[in-house]
């Protein structure tokens, strides 16, 4: 095999062995867990003499911090979080596996260290989808600490890729192991060489083993040691290179392998041969840990340990196990070792070490051996004599003496049994359970004798009855899964006729087999069939009969767990935000306790034992077998008050924790009515289950319908067995508890306290509903969590908080609330007490504070500023330690996704005080923010910022949504997205909300902190979150781009609203550009709307004049067009207009629109636009309404009241009514509406009107006579002398102004009817000089008349009467008409001339026919004229 064959095996064996190890959490939280406790033991032997330096802290946190963020990519399944995570693995990880092997850190060898890091590199390369580099990270492993590698780390892939090439030094080991056991045993010289000598071999060798003979064994097992670890670490690095591998250089050779020679051994000491064909496999330490007196040189630590070891476990076990390290014969293939035997020597080991010894037993295992006599001197014992005589007094002292009741079960009757039985009859089925109960226990009396005769003997290894009994002792090969090579505990036989255990073949089918593991034929069935019920109760029986074998033999995944060690309950993962709530364990304090406390015989005496359970024998009776359930309701309460006495003794545990006594209880709680007997039987099943996981499996699904009626009929106590019985989503979700646990947790009253239940029915409630929502889909967790609120369970989830056990689920229920509804926040900010939450940040785990960061996040986002500072207060002041302390010390380790957060809610307590002052906390909370922005190749993290950032301006509607976007919106007086968000939510606000919403003192605290936030936001090193928004707007996400463009736009309009403190031309710098960009190129008008708000705010800067003075041109085509829109899009124009560096009539443009023919009513004479409308009157009386909001003109309607021409019309701006003069010397009075004109009143003046205005009491008008009349709406004529004639009218307050025909303005004042020359301009002494038309606008008074010297109109301030400037023309202006932005004149020779408003600049001119009359709209956007022949003609202002 070539160098690529063996880098191709390479990467298919190691990468396998990787990518299981990825799926497997389990195994990793496993590993960590070994490998916390070997550096944790190391440590505690380092700090005796030594004082640890801050840098090995240092390393051991990079390492830890390292796998913390591995195993958060792992978890989460955004690409992006996901790579970011890995990099930060990768630094912190690098740091450990450069370290130097020869050194230590922390105590700790380095070697170790560096190993552990470079498999989690493994892993990290793996999952970057390298799997070359992962492969070389495993192999460096080896070749740095090659003895923890294949103990600890790797020992599958030293199995398989290492322990073949080792077979010489194997083989040597067990021969010379064997020679050395061969002489412990007595008359070894009758054995055969194929002889199992391991049921010869027992504790009692030890203790008779010489102190040469230790030293010797001991000596062999550092040599097989070190010959390991040598060529281990020789094949890693010969299969790097192999890796690494370049056909251009020569091929590496194979490097020799080394045989450790064995020692010269005398031949007098050798009693016989070993022939060749005897084959012994390698035994291997089974355990490894740290030596306190660990060598400078490492790689002899490392050696001496696994003899260390090896001593060790001979000392705990005392028995040399020859079947696990013994291989099956094979011509064809070298030797394979078996690959549970690690597994089953382990767990073997671990559940000796767990049961109690009795006397009898330890008898029976360990007879006493007369020790070697001491001399006068005391001469000291060996260690490894020390270390056996320390475990054997261990055990006798802390074990319990053991009555022959304990050696027994009490039912041979199965849980499946009893549960068909159940459906038919109640007290039919507890009778049947009790007879074949009793059949079982005669049966077994003999069984029982012959146990307690048997333990009271020596040992006879050689007795035929031993061998009889350890055969028969084997279960039935049916009885046993041939996948996991232990007894069924859920047996399914597929349509093959093979058996195999349920959740063995599920994770075959899962991996994607298709085909029977044995028989290799298809299956075709898509689900697995159901339970073997007949095979159940077979190997039910055979338990019960084979108690000790079967307690062996059982399917792991179902740990026994000893009393005072309940297993913890998790609950599973639904995201990759709550994972670490999930793993979460529960253990109730009392649980806690009893871990820690010594042997009951401390407690009660081993005679009151005997006692107790002799005395529970008549009621255990009673119940199993009686038909009368009163007397087994007396027995339960007999029972449950003789185990209090016992202080759940294991022993009465053992007598009560069979299926037969547990169903009998079972029996008990589905027929009972008392609510004592039920409450009580719940008690006794609870303290069984958490002692005891195997009772579960007695008790069905059927049995969990019965405790769920019984707890949706208040029985609040029936949550907790519930909880113990773990059920799965689907189960919680078919019995629909939510109501029932709610009702439970609101439930003031608490009745379980005398009980002394393992936990509280309100913490079991609390525990099973958070649960439901974590195991739930999205929409069934929204459902769920709107049920929660609609009982109104909020408040009393708030003050639940106190109850420590629980508040994290408390938390996480209350959160999903928050998320299905926003408006409950409120409720909680309300209602909550911080204290248990701030406890739970201080104390708890980084998830943990993730967690308490997004409830208090949340509960801060209120619209209502005083509250919100009330809470921001409470979370800066409450609590033991500095939460502002302790969020920046989170902050500078907390994962990137939950930064902007927690820098958000930083700075928001910092702002309490005065925002002006220095702040360690306010510079890193702004500068997390920044960066979080800058961070391009994360745009998730870059979205959380900015939506931290647009939260913080404090515009927030009552769901806690941002409503910053919609308010600049509303201020550049587009409200329609203002509006509709606050009527959507007006729907789901009550009127109290609303109020405090307007409240003057609620408006002062906001505008406060709005400039307070942006002050400190804005002034952050010089303006550098500018620089930071720029890249955001720059990106290609339109999410992204809109919400950066809001929050940039906030900070602008804040900016110009605050003191110039030199920022702003970073602003104008960084995001100027930006806008106009925007402006010109986004096709959605709410963003233009935004760009114009932030560049309304920068026209006011001299320095954004200057740049803007380039864009004027191409901008202002795009501003007109949002002119309807935004009302600030005007003073854009205005300055871009008006910008000295502009030609005006560069950026002027019009275009001809459409022409109506109205002829057939005579010359247009007066023409004026109102609201959309324009009125035309003509000569023929009639008047005609257009309408124009679609940029056409739409006859709507036409009227005829006056008989001769209209001359004026004449609109009030601040009216509703028109007024129109006529030929036929009467003035009407008309009302407008959406319809159309209708005449209200008509009145005859006696003359003809020629021009005309009005107000509310007067009506002013000339005609051909001189002078002004003022008709009285009473009727009264009054005349005005005016020397001249008049031509026009213009009407502003009390003052008239009237333009007259000798070039003259004349004012009069309407009080005193007194007039006076406003202006008197210079007289030609040829032809006559007349004012044409005025106009007043802006307090400005615009004239036009006879072009003197190019100069035919004239603009004058009213209050000073000055000339402000000119109107240059070369014809007479006959008509004027002024909008916001433009002056129009219309001229004799029939062009309309354009002025520029602001600087009287001309920009254009209009060529028409005779122009009669004139008018435009105040936007600016359409201009119309009427000629004298009859038409109306209409121009678009682009």
């Amino acid at each position: 095999m070539d160098q690529d064959d063996i880098a191709e095996s390479l990467i298919t064996i190691i990468g396998d062995f990787i990518q299981d190890r990825l799926l497997d959490h389990r195994q990793r939280a496993l590993q960590k867990e070994q490998c916390g406790e070997r550096l944790a033991a190391e440590d505690e032997t380092s700090k005796k003499g030594t004082e640890v330096r801050y840098s090995d802290q240092a390393v051991l946190a990079n390492l830890d911090w390292g796998m913390d963020a591995l195993e958060e990519a792992i978890n989460t399944s955004n690409t992006e979080t996901k790579m970011a995570r890995l990099d930060h693995a990768e630094k912190m990880l690098q740091v450990c596996a450069m370290l130097n092997s020869s050194d230590k850190t922390a105590g700790v060898p380095n070697f170790y260290l560096s190993a552990w890091a470079h498999l989690n590199l493994a892993y990290l390369w793996k999952l970057r989808n390298n799997v070359t580099n992962a492969v070389l990270h495993v192999l460096e492993m080896f070749s740095v600490d090659p003895f923890f590698s294949r103990i600890d780390f790797a020992p599958e892939i030293w199995k398989t890729l290492f322990l073949p090439h080792m077979s010489s030094i194997v083989g040597w080991y067990s021969e010379e192991r064997h020679r050395i056991m061969m002489n412990l045993i007595p008359d070894s010289a009758d054995l055969s060489f194929t002889a199992d000598f391991d049921q010869y071999f027992n504790e009692s060798l030890v203790f008779s083993m010489r102190p040469d003979q230790a030293e010797k064994l001991q000596n062999l097992e550092k040599q097989y040691g070190q010959s390991l670890d040598e060529n281990t670490r020789n094949y890693a690095n010969y299969f790097i290179d192999c890796v690494n591998y370049d056909p251009e250089t020569s091929r590496k050779v194979i490097p020799m392998m080394p045989i450790a020679e064995p020692p010269m051994t005398p031949l007098h000491e050798v009693s016989r041969k070993i022939p060749d064909y005897v084959r012994f496999g390698p035994i291997l330490p089974k355990s490894a840990g740290f030596s306190p007196k660990a060598k400078t040189n490492a790689r002899e630590a490392s050696s001496t340990s696994g003899t260390r070891v090896a001593s060790e476990n001979l000392d705990d076990s005392g028995i040399w196990d020859i079947h696990e390290g013994i291989p099956e014969e094979n011509d064809e293939s070298d030797y394979e070792p078996d690959d549970n035997y690690r597994t089953e020597t382990n767990v073997n080991k671990m559940r000796e070490k767990e049961k109690p010894i009795s006397p009898a037993i330890s008898a029976k295992s360990s007879p006493k051996v007369p020790s070697p006599k001491q001399d006068g001197n005391d001469k000291m014992p060996s260690p490894m004599s020390r270390r056996v005589n320390r475990a054997t007094d261990y055990r006798v002292n802390t074990s319990l003496p053991t009555s022959p009741l304990l050696h027994h079960d009490f039912s041979t009757s199965s849980a499946d049994s009893d549960n068909e039985s159940r459906h038919k009859n109640v007290r039919k089925q507890v009778s049947h359970g009790r007879s074949a109960s009793n059949a079982s226990a005669k049966s077994q009396a003999p069984e029982k004798s012959f146990h307690g005769e048997y333990n009271s003997r020596s040992p006879n290894f050689g007795s035929p009855q031993f061998s009889e009994r350890s055969t028969q002792s084997r279960p039935p090969k049916d009885f046993v899964c041939p996948i996991t090579s232990h007894v069924f505990s859920d047996p399914v036989t597929l349509e093959t006729g093979q058996t195999y255990e349920r959740k063995a073949i599920e994770e075959w089918v899962k991996r994607g087999n298709t085909t029977c593991p044995i028989t290799r034929q298809p299956l075709s069935a898509n689900s697995l069939p159901k339970t073997n019920y007949v095979l159940k109760r077979l190997i039910s029986s055979w338990k019960e009969q084979h108690a000790d074998q079967a307690q062996d033999l059982s399917y792991p995944e179902t740990p026994i767990s000893s009393y005072g060690s309940p297993s913890s309950r998790q609950i599973q993962s639904r995201t990759s935000v709550l994972n670490d709530l999930t793993s979460s364990n529960y253990k109730p304090q009392r649980f806690m306790q009893a871990t820690v406390a010594t042997s009951p015989t401390s407690v009660i005496s081993q005679a009151a034992v005997e006692s107790i359970i002799s005395g529970l024998q008549p009621y255990i009776t009673s119940l199993c077998t009686s038909e009368d359930l009163k007397e087994c309701e007396a027995a339960v309460l007999t029972i449950s008050k003789m185990w209090k006495e016992s202080n759940g003794d294991p022993s009465v545990h053992a007598v009560l924790a069979t299926d037969t006594i547990v169903n009998g209880f079972i029996d008990v709680l589905s027929a009972s009515l008392s609510r004592e007997v039920l409450r009580t039987t719940v008690y006794i099943l609870s303290e069984l289950l958490i002692a005891d996981e195997r009772i579960r499996e007695i008790l069905t699904n059927v049995d969990l319908e019965c405790l769920t009626a019984l707890l949706q009929n208040g029985l609040a106590e029936a949550s907790v067995l519930i909880y113990l019985l773990k059920p799965t989503f689907s189960q919680l979700s078919e019995f629909n508890l939510i109501p029932n646990l709610i009702q439970n947790i609101c439930n003031k009253s608490d009745n379980s306290k005398d009980l002394e239940l393992v936990m509280s029915p309100k913490d079991a409630a609390i525990e099973l509903v958070a649960q439901v929502l974590i195991e739930g889909d999205e929409n069934s967790r929204s459902s769920n969590a709107k049920t929660i609120m609609s009982v109104n369970a909020v408040p009393s989830l708030v003050k639940c908080l106190d109850r420590v056990d629980t508040r994290q689920s408390i938390m996480y229920i209350l959160l999903c609330c928050i998320h299905a509804d926003r408006s409950c926040r409120n409720i909680i900010a309300t209602d909550i007490d911080l204290c248990p939450v701030l406890e739970l940040f201080h104390a708890g785990n980084e998830y943990m504070r993730g967690l308490c960061i997004e409830f208090l996040w949340e509960l801060v986002q209120l619209n209502r500023r005083t509250l919100c500072n009330q809470i921001l207060q409470l979370i800066k002041d409450e609590g033991a330690f500095s939460t502002m302390h302790t969020l920046l010390v989170y902050l500078q380790n907390a994962p990137m996704e939950q930064q902007p957060v927690i820098a958000s809610l930083l700075l928001q307590l910092d702002l309490l005080v005065e925002p002006r002052k220095m702040s360690i906390y306010r510079e890193e909370a702004i500068e997390t923010l920044i960066e979080s922005l800058q961070k391009k190749d994360f745009p998730q993290s870059q979205l959380t910022a900015l939506d931290a950032l647009s939260s913080l301006s404090g515009h927030l509607s009552a769901l806690g949504k941002s409503l910053t976007e919609a308010w600049l919106l509303k201020l550049a007086g587009f409200d329609q997205p203002y509006e509709d968000f606050v009527n959507k939510e007006n729907l789901e606000m009550n009127e109290n909300e609303l109020t405090e919403r307007m409240d003057k003192e609620e408006e002062i605290a906001a505008n406060s902190w709005e400039k307070r936030i942006a002050y400190v936001l804005c002034n952050h090193e010089k303006g550098r979150i500018f620089k930071a928004l720029e890249e955001c707007l720059k990106s290609n996400s339109i999410d992204m781009t809109k919400k950066c463009l809001a929050t940039a736009t906030w900070l602008v309009y804040m900016l110009y609203n605050l003191p110039d403190t030199g920022v702003r031309e970073a602003a104008r710098k960084a995001l100027l550009d930006q806008f106009i960009s925007i402006l010109q190129s986004s096709k959605n008008l709410e963003q233009k709307i935004l760009a114009t708000v932030a560049l309304r705010s920068f026209i006011s800067d001299p320095g954004a004049l200057l740049e803007l003075g380039s864009y004027a041109k191409c901008m202002y085509k795009t501003l007109k067009k949002l002119k309807r829109s935004s009302v600030v899009v005007n003073d854009i124009m205005k300055t871009l207009m008006n910008l000295p560096s502009v030609n005006a009539a560069d950026m002027w443009s019009s275009s001809e629109g459409f022409e109506l023919d109205a002829s057939m009513n005579g010359e247009v004479l007066s023409l004026l636009n109102i609201k959309g409308r324009v009125i035309s009157s003509h000569s023929d009386g009639t008047i005609k309404v257009w309408d124009t909001s679609k940029k056409s003109m739409r006859l709507i309607q036409e009227v005829r009241e006056h008989a001769k021409a209209v001359t004026c019309l004449y609109f009030p701006p601040s009216s509703d009514k028109l007024y129109s003069g006529s030929l036929d010397k009467t003035i009407r009075i008309w009302v407008v509406k959406p319809e159309g004109l209708h005449c209200i009143q008509a009145h005859d003046v006696k003359e003809a009107v020629h021009g005309l205005t009005a107000d509310a009491n007067f009506a002013y008008y000339f005609s051909q006579s001189a002078g002004v009349k003022v008709y009285s709406w009473s009727g009264v004529i009054k005349n005005i002398n005016i020397k001249q004639t008049v031509k026009c009218l213009a009407l502003i307050g009390n003052k008239l102004y009237c333009g007259c025909s000798g070039f003259s303005i004349q004012e009069v004042d309407l009080r005193k009817n007194t007039s006076t020359t406003f202006y008197s301009g210079a007289r030609k002494l040829l032809g006559k000089q007349t004012i044409n038309s005025l106009h007043i606008q802006d307090n400005l008074l615009y004239m036009g008349g006879t072009s003197i010297d190019g100069t035919a109109g004239k603009v004058f301030s009213l209050s000073s009467r000055a000339v402000i400037g000119s109107l240059q023309a070369g014809f007479d202006i006959q008509l004027l008409s002024v909008n916001n932005d433009f002056i129009f004149g219309a001229t004799k020779s029939g062009t309309i001339e354009v002025w520029l408003k602001e600087r009287l600049t001309k920009v254009a001119s209009i060529k028409n026919a005779k122009i009669t009359s004139l008018a435009s709209d105040a936007d600016g956007e359409m201009l119309f004229a009427g000629s004298s022949d009859g038409r109306i003609q209409t121009w678009d202002l682009d």
